[in-house]
């Protein structure tokens, strides 16, 4: 009979034991698996168009209360990032043009996002879909080249600033004005596309937009 509750008493204990240890993985796997919602989201809404905007800001911004509820948010980082989300589509006006070439490109549907210390400008042309750029500058700073990550969407290709210019028509930007409610500047240079087998002459870019 001792016997049969030694067994019994063991038996409960591995039990228990394999319990706590799953328990124990568990949050790890449910933080991870949030945080890469997180990340999904936050791509989905960076690459968002204004049309898509407000529903893939508020699905960021869900995603990230998800991951403070079930992970916590120690250094309030995560709580940071919501408190600078605008979810919803910012009145923008302005000018943001530029020439290709002889030929005259100006974007008419404008939007500006902010996320952090990033401001991401967007235009595109109310009676097309084939044009579209996109580039961002740091909140506040002013000075020569302080435009990343320009894109120029034209058609089904995507062009980029050509580094060197292989025509001498440098990349270059400057930015004026970089305030709360307006970015002013201007850009040109040489773009291509992925494979260089094709490539624009941008010049006069010019931004001064108000949002």
């Amino acid at each position: 009979m001792r016997t049969i509750k030694l067994i019994s008493s063991l038996a409960f204990f591995m039990i228990l034991s394999l319990g706590c240890s799953s328990s124990d993985s568990s949050p790890a796997t449910d933080c991870e698996s949030l945080a890469n919602a997180t990340d999904a989201a936050q791509v989905a809404y960076e690459n968002a168009t204004t049309a898509t905007l407000v529903e893939k800001c508020n699905a960021y911004k869900t995603a990230l209360q998800n991951e403070i509820s079930g992970c916590g948010d120690a250094g309030g980082t995560l709580q940071n990032i919501i408190n600078g989300l605008n979810c919803t589509v910012p009145t923008t006006t302005g000018t943001l043009s530029m020439n290709l070439g002889s030929a005259p490109l100006e974007f008419d549907v404008l939007t500006v996002t902010t996320t952090g210390t990033t401001r991401h400008i967007h235009g595109e042309k109310s009676n097309t879909t084939s044009y579209e750029i996109n580039f961002d500058v740091v909140v506040g700073q002013t000075g020569a080249n302080k435009i990343n990550n320009f894109q120029l969407r034209l058609f089904s290709q995507t062009f980029t600033p050509l580094i060197p210019a292989a025509f001498g028509n440098d990349w270059a930007s400057s930015i004026t004005t970089n305030s709360n409610t307006s970015v002013v500047g201007t850009f040109h240079g040489e773009l291509a596309n992925p494979g260089q087998t094709s490539a624009q002459d941008l010049l006069n870019g010019v931004v001064n937009i108000n949002f």
